[in-house]
């Protein structure tokens, strides 16, 4: 028999939600794979969401994209890299929109998680000429999200980005 090990991203994300605060509506928003068979072909597409989670705490939206990572630099700006651009985009369209807004990066291996503003990491895409985010990169940007390590599991410390609304002035 063989055992497939959870996929270390799905970990966090599962981490994540289960650090969320009693009373902060949380909803994961899915990707769905459609298939059209019109000519028994394989050919598949895929609906893409705009980013992984919304949050909601007193009429305050966060929309958030979470990423976790095993080494020190995380790529972007190529068609394989795993942060992808439309996904910053549409965090800015909701920061715009009045939402707090940003990526969520989990160094696992260095157990530094931080939350970086989507415009200022549109700008850090924009402006960096580069086509990774590093460690220090993120320590520079963002704002660090206190963990706590259990046996196989971590618990983030989510007011640190919830408590972002109070400096917004909500």
């Amino acid at each position: 028999i063989i055992v497939m090990a959870k996929n270390v991203g799905k970990v966090f994300e599962d981490d994540f939600k289960a650090s969320v605060p009693e009373g902060v509506y949380f909803c994961r928003l899915h990707d769905a794979a459609l298939g059209f068979d019109v000519n028994h072909s394989t050919q598949r597409f895929s609906l893409k969401s705009p980013y992984d989670i919304i949050l909601c705490e007193n009429g305050q939206m966060y929309a958030l994209e979470l990423k976790s990572h095993k080494e020190k630099t995380l790529g972007f700006g190529t068609k394989d890299a795993p942060i992808k651009r439309r996904q910053i985009e549409n965090l800015v369209k909701a920061a715009n929109a009045g939402a707090i807004a940003g990526i969520v990066i989990n160094f696992r291996d260095f157990e530094e998680t931080y939350y970086i503003d989507a415009k200022t990491f549109l700008e850090f895409m924009d402006t960096c000429g580069k086509k990774s985010v590093n460690l220090n990169d993120s320590r520079k940007m963002g704002i660090r999200i206190p963990e706590t390590k259990k046996k196989t599991h971590s618990k983030y410390d989510i007011r640190t980005i919830l408590d972002l609304r109070l400096e917004k002035g909500a």
